[in-house]
């Protein structure tokens, strides 16, 4: 199955090119239309208007197979969703979806097939041939596959209900936060030496902020004088598209996941103390490295912090734990689970408490005994 995705490109004259299907040989095979324009976007809109009126009708329904569909499904996706998401797509696609089911013809789809995908994946669906996938990633798979045919539904491709796609059962597991030993070992190696690596990683232990939130934070998003964080950007890399090289990756800045992450969050005092002495004159200058136009990535920043890690003899843990270690220990002081889901830039509540909060069971006991601390139960004997 060929890979998907890669329909735009800028040609040496300094115009664009785009490519669709615009039909189907007799043996099977693609047949291509183009469209031409000046900028990236008018390209975009005008395969859109060409998919729409080609359509799939060199094919009856039943001919059409699921990769197909699918690369009917991302060119209209490309038009609503980030770069990023497009990508992840993309890769999802390639990797896991297509190589397996892409060649099954639509009338040939149904809820036999789709176990037996899950099951596979679930036994044997690592790449590296390690083993099977996890419960939740072939959730997400499975999610990508049932946009696609709901995609197919609407465009009556696929007759409605015409099978159901099962959901494997997928354990909560409690996410790893640093002990409050560690956390006090980690805060030593943080503020000596002191540079602005050293303090980024202690805001994000301080804040919740993501690492790539971390790595995208310029000066100007930052204000001492009301002491907030102004989070509004996040760098991530990403499986390049379009790209036939091996595994080519790209860095973007793009806005946050989500429009619950671009967010205001208040520094601790004692954090916002040592913003002041590191401040540079450009505004413009990203925070870690000091530099406008220069900035650290962040599988760059996750090394430093693993060594920082080792520096201090704590098991290794990804970045990702200084966030869940921010909600828990939010929760044992006592912070509002609402002003919590806001800092963190959930888009609800049940999140946050499902997802990064993990109560202690010291914290569990004096709950309980909050519980009976008016009771007359205390005029008992301890014995009973």
């Amino acid at each position: 199955m060929p890979k998907i995705g890669a329909n735009i490109y800028k040609r040496r004259d300094g115009r664009w090119e785009g490519r669709y299907i615009k039909g189907y040989g007799e043996g099977g095979g693609a047949k291509y239309g183009y469209a031409y324009a000046k900028s990236y976007t008018e390209v975009k809109q005008k395969l859109l208007k060409s998919q729409s009126l080609t359509g799939l009708s060199g094919k009856s329904s039943g001919e059409i197979t699921f990769g197909e569909l699918c690369e009917r499904w991302l060119a209209a996706a490309k038009l609503t969703v980030k770069t990023s998401t497009y990508s992840g797509y993309v890769n999802m696609l390639n990797k896991q979806i297509l190589p397996i089911l892409g060649g099954y013809k639509l009338s040939k789809l149904s809820s036999a097939v789709f176990d037996k995908f899950t099951a596979d994946k679930l036994e044997s669906g690592r790449l590296n041939g390690g083993g099977g996938l996890s419960a939740k990633y072939v959730r997400d798979i499975l999610s990508l596959i049932k946009s696609v045919v709901a995609y197919g539904e609407k465009e009556h491709l696929i007759a409605k209900d015409s099978f159901t796609i099962s959901y494997p059962k997928s354990e909560i597991q409690e996410a790893r936060i640093l002990s409050k030993d560690e956390q006090a070992r980690l805060e030593r190696i943080l503020i000596s030496d002191f540079d602005t690596v050293k303090l980024g990683i202690l805001i994000c232990l301080y804040t919740g902020l993501r690492i790539g939130e971390l790595c995208a934070l310029k000066w100007k998003n930052i204000c001492l004088a009301d002491g907030y964080i102004s989070v509004c950007k996040t760098i991530q890399r990403i499986k390049s598209v379009g790209n036939t090289a091996a595994n080519k990756t790209e860095i973007i800045i793009d806005t946050p996941k989500s429009k619950s992450s671009i967010r205001i969050i208040p520094l601790p005092p004692p954090i916002a103390g040592r913003l002041k002495s590191l401040q540079p004159t450009n505004n413009e200058a990203f925070f870690l490295t000091g530099i406008e136009g220069e900035y650290i990535e962040p599988r760059t920043l996750s090394n430093r912090f693993k060594s920082y890690l080792k520096e201090c003899e704590i098991d290794e843990i990804n970045f990702h734990a200084l966030r869940h270690t921010f909600g828990s220990r939010c929760i044992e002081v006592g912070i509002d689970a609402k002003c919590l889901s806001e800092i963190l830039g959930h888009s609800s509540v049940n999140l946050t408490l499902n997802r990064y909060v993990h109560s202690s069971f010291k914290q569990k006991q004096v709950s309980m005994e909050k519980l009976c601390g008016e009771s007359v139960l205390n005029i008992l004997s301890p014995s009973v």
